[in-house]
C-alpha cells in the first residue's frame, strides 16, 4: 500500500504491523477508484490499511459470529436451519478492512476446502435433513 502510494500519511513501520497481523490486498480495479486527494475517500477506507487496526477493546472475538461453535465440519458453517455457507477460500482479491473473518483469511491462513475435507463437506451438506433444528 505504501508503495502504491495509497498509505502515505502512515508511518511504514506502524503499517508493515498490520500487514504481519491482517492480509492486505487491492485490485488495480479499485485502486484506480481511490481519490487520493481525499484523505477520507470512502473506497480508500475499505482498504487501505490503518495503524488503529492493531488496537484491540476487551470485548473484540477473534470470531465475532461464533462460526467455529456453528461448524459441524470444516469449512461448513450452519446458522440458519435452512441454509449452509460453504467456505471453498479464504483468498479474497481484496482484503476489506472491516472484514469480520479477517484473522482468518489471506495468505498463511486456511488452505482451499478440497480433498476428503471437501468430500465431508459436501456430504455433510448433502446428509443434512433441514427440519428440527
Amino acid at each position: 500500500m505504501h508503495e502504491a502510494g495509497l498509505a502515505t500519511r502512515t508511518d511504514p513501520a506502524a503499517l508493515a504491523q498490520v500487514a504481519v497481523r491482517y492480509a492486505i490486498a487491492v485490485t488495480p480495479e479499485m485502486e484506480r477508484l481511490i481519490d487520493r486527494a481525499d484523505a477520507n475517500d470512502p473506497i480508500a477506507r475499505q482498504f487501505v490499511p490503518d495503524v488503529r487496526e492493531l488496537q484491540q477493546s476487551p470485548q473484540e472475538r477473534a470470531d465475532p459470529l461464533s462460526e467455529e461453535r456453528l461448524s459441524p465440519v470444516p469449512g461448513v458453517v450452519h446458522r440458519y436451519r435452512d441454509r449452509v455457507l460453504l467456505k471453498l477460500t479464504h483468498v479474497c482479491p481484496v482484503y476489506c478492512r472491516f472484514c469480520f473473518r479477517r484473522e482468518v483469511v489471506g495468505p498463511g491462513g486456511p488452505q482451499a476446502l478440497a480433498g476428503k475435507a471437501l468430500e465431508a463437506a459436501l456430504g455433510y451438506i448433502a446428509g443434512e435433513p433441514t427440519s428440527g433444528r
